[in-house]
Parts: C-alpha cells; sequence; structure tokens
C-alpha cells in the first residue's frame, strides 16, 4: 500500500510501525532516556520508538518538546520518522530539529490504514507499507 502526504521534514527512513491513535506529546508521552512510550494504560506503554516510525493523529505538548526530542535523538532513541493525520506546530519544530522526517495529511491515513509492527518505508512524499 502506498500513502501521500504533505512533507514537512524531509528526508528517507524505513522500520517498524508504532501506531498511537491519539496525539502524542514529547512531554509524559515518551521517556527520551529508553526511547519507551509512558502513555498511562495505553496497551503499548513500554513499547521502544528508538529507529520506528511513529504513527499518530498529531501532536500536543510545549515548547520543551524539541529538547526532549533532541536529548532522545542524542542518545539514539529517537523515532526514525513520524507520519500523522496533522502535525501541529510543536512536533513540526520538533522533527525539524533533530532531523527526521515527518509527513501529515496522508491519503489514507497513516491511524487509519498501518498497524503497529508493519514495515514503513518513506521516500520524499511517498509512503510504502509493507507487511
Amino acid at each position: 500500500m502506498n500513502l501521500k502526504g504533505r512533507v514537512i521534514s524531509e528526508g528517507n527512513a524505513e522500520g517498524a510501525a508504532v501506531v498511537l491513535d491519539s496525539a502524542f506529546s514529547w512531554i509524559g508521552d515518551f521517556d527520551a532516556a529508553t526511547g519507551n512510550l509512558e502513555v498511562k494504560g495505553h496497551p503499548l506503554q513500554g513499547t521502544s520508538l528508538a529507529g520506528k516510525i511513529l504513527v499518530c493523529t498529531t501532536g500536543k505538548g510545549g515548547t520543551i518538546a524539541p529538547f526532549i526530542a533532541y536529548q532522545a535523538k542524542e542518545a539514539g532513541k529517537a523515532p526514525a520518522a513520524i507520519l500523522c493525520d496533522n502535525a501541529d506546530p510543536i512536533l513540526c519544530e520538533s522533527a525539524l530539529v533533530i532531523g527526521i522526517p515527518l509527513l501529515d495529511r496522508l491519503t489514507p491515513s497513516p491511524v487509519k490504514s498501518i498497524t503497529s509492527g508493519q514495515n514503513v518505508r518513506i521516500s520524499g512524499d511517498e509512503v510504502i507499507v509493507g507487511s
């Protein structure tokens, strides 16, 4: 399956998808030291985002988020890329600061069409989803 979307932060990446059906925050939802999701009570709590493709509806959080993303990147614990339905300014800034691909407004919706564990390859504005 192929998806097309708006490129906010350019780049190429490949990895297993981790799909959140909600907004993602670097603050509180993520541990920069381990790379793990820390969404309390979520089935994916404790799942590593390191080197993976994060798929979420949007972002949320405050101005410290890019610093947390940077700490994760420096520790080798950041996601390889982010795909979302509609990127918020903080998610955009974070992806740009750490130099990872970020695409949004994908058709079809990545949250609805990608499942956790699927291999995802990003090349420019194209997203290729495998099994």
